[in-house]
């Protein structure tokens, strides 16, 4: 199934490239696809060609400033081609939501940089589309519009006077439980410990006498 964000990247690709050509899109600056249906944003989960309607929807382009590690990443952006036969958007979410779960769990970090996340530990985790610098970009973006990844600035441990982008899972998010599944949608188990000796309520009891 294509999906309205599979048709908004492609789209986003193609426009970037034509307004770099006419020197709309300026260095420093990223371009943003939204299909709309009147003044709302179309789902971006949503088959596009059951629910197009050329009548009703509309194709709105955004030119936004780039995070400085998001500008380093699509600077060289890739052939269409070349970005063709990538899994289904819903797979590669639920992909970099794993991923980043295990690089929040490496023991000794407090944080996760996002170009290390990006360029490093993304190309490192086996998936066929990580391969891609595009998508690498291009999924990480949408994960953080859904409100799905936080990003934050925080100190550099080694040059101190350049700070960090660093990026979370929003465990709060519904959607980021169920990709997940039970280790963060609820708390362990709780198992009560047999003490020796008479209850503590008794024990409190006899106190107030």
């Amino acid at each position: 199934m294509i999906t309205n964000a599979d048709v908004e990247q492609k789209l986003a690709q193609r426009i970037a490239e034509l307004l770099r050509e006419v020197r709309i899109l300026r260095p420093g600056y990223q371009c943003e696809v939204h299909l709309h249906r009147g003044n709302r944003k179309k789902r971006r989960g949503a088959g596009f060609e059951d629910n197009w309607d050329p009548d009703t929807d509309s194709i709105r382009i955004v030119c936004s400033p780039m995070e400085e590690e998001i500008e380093a990443a699509t600077s060289k952006l890739v052939a269409p081609s070349q970005t063709a036969n990538l899994a289904p958007a819903a797979d590669r979410l639920s992909d970099l939501i794993l991923a980043l779960d295990r690089a929040e769990r490496r023991p000794g970090y407090q944080f996760v940089s996002l170009k290390w996340f990006r360029d490093t530990a993304l190309t490192h985790e086996g998936f066929p589309w990580a391969m891609d610098e595009f998508a690498r970009d291009y999924v990480l973006r949408e994960g953080i519009d859904r409100r799905w990844i936080l990003t934050s600035k925080v100190a550099n441990p080694r040059p101190p006077q350049y700070p960090v982008t660093a990026i979370r899972l929003n465990r709060q998010m519904p959607d980021v439980n169920a990709v997940l599944g039970s280790r963060t949608a609820s708390l362990p188990d709780f198992r009560p410990v047999s003490i020796r000796g008479e209850p503590l309520s008794a024990t409190v009891l006899r106190d107030r006498r």
